[in-house]
């Protein structure tokens, strides 16, 4: 297969098609958001589709495959504005945040425009689809709560996990499973395949969060977050010493696991391997997004030094 990078690359052309078709016609999104609509990596699409083309061993992108992967960026989309008012971030995707344009306002009734087209691209392909949908919003929605107001009383580790596989992981979780179900997998290959989504979206998390550490090593400004909480962990107030990098590492190992039982017979030794590369793809993505250069100043927020390729 080839790398994850390059089929982003591929599949990002169709993947921007087909919002900009979406968001169009007699009810269209307002033109003052379509920038932030057809950019972005397309990570979680990729995902998706990875997983699908893998699965039904086919390189077309079917309709069906292409909507829900549609689905997971426009519900992502719609985090982000809400996201950057919540967090005062100035720029998204390479231009002003949509809150700085547009006003509060103005922005929460585009992101609750938004919200409603994941439903409507799924929605053709059964109930299940929705309800996944809707679950995986509200697990969202939960972890940002926990991460702004506080969560349960666990320790750091566990609070820490909770959140970044809520916040993050469930929309990476809710990719994988929808492409192995475009696939016509069973429900084993599905779960299996939902809990590799989950550790891949926490690992892409954990590496935001290392990003985030050397940006405020280095000087600027962000509101604490999860990656205050990671900082705990690091410190080792559970009674253990871990570093930023054996946490991400340990979700990367972890991933491809996720998929050995359920998915057993339908993945071969050679595409799990394949299928954990996928995942340091993704931190290498985020890391290089959140750190000026080649992300070798990971070596400032982790002394042990940044994740082997």
């Amino acid at each position: 297969m080839i790398p994850f990078c390059d089929f982003l690359e591929r599949i990002r052309p169709a993947v921007n098609r087909r919002i900009e078709e979406v968001t169009g016609g007699e009810d269209a999104i307002d033109p003052g958001v379509l920038p932030l609509l057809v950019r972005g990596k397309r990570m979680r699409a990729g995902l998706l589709l990875r997983v699908h083309t893998c699965l039904a061993r086919t390189t077309a992108l079917t309709s069906q495959a292409l909507d829900l992967a549609c689905a997971v960026e426009l519900a992502h989309a719609a985090s982000l504005i809400l996201d950057d008012m919540l967090d005062g971030d100035t720029v998204r995707r390479g231009a002003p945040s949509l809150h700085l344009t547009r006003g509060d306002g103005r922005a929460i009734l585009d992101a609750v425009g938004i919200l409603a087209l994941p439903y409507a691209l799924a929605a053709p392909y059964g109930a299940g689809y929705v309800t996944m949908l809707a679950s995986a919003q509200q697990s969202m929605a939960r972890g940002v709560a926990w991460e702004m107001l506080g969560g349960p009383e666990l320790p750091a580790a566990e609070l820490y996990d909770a959140i970044v596989g809520r916040k993050t992981g469930r929309l990476f979780s809710l990719a994988a499973a929808w492409g192995a179900m475009a696939a016509g997998e069973e429900e084993t290959v599905v779960a299996a395949f939902a809990n590799y989504g989950l550790s891949a979206g926490k690992a892409m998390q954990i590496a935001d969060d290392i990003a985030d550490l050397h940006a405020h090593v280095a000087g600027a400004q962000s509101r604490p977050g999860s990656e205050a909480l990671l900082l705990r962990c690091v410190s080792g107030d559970n009674g253990t010493r871990q570093t930023p990098v054996s946490i991400l590492e340990r979700e990367i190992d972890g991933a491809a696991v996720r998929i050995t039982d359920g998915g057993r017979q339908r993945v071969p030794p050679e595409m799990r391997e394949s299928f954990r590369q996928v995942v340091r793809d993704i931190v290498d993505l985020t890391i290089a997004g959140g750190m000026p250069g080649d992300g070798t100043g990971l070596l400032t927020a982790c002394p042990n030094g940044p994740p082997q390729r």
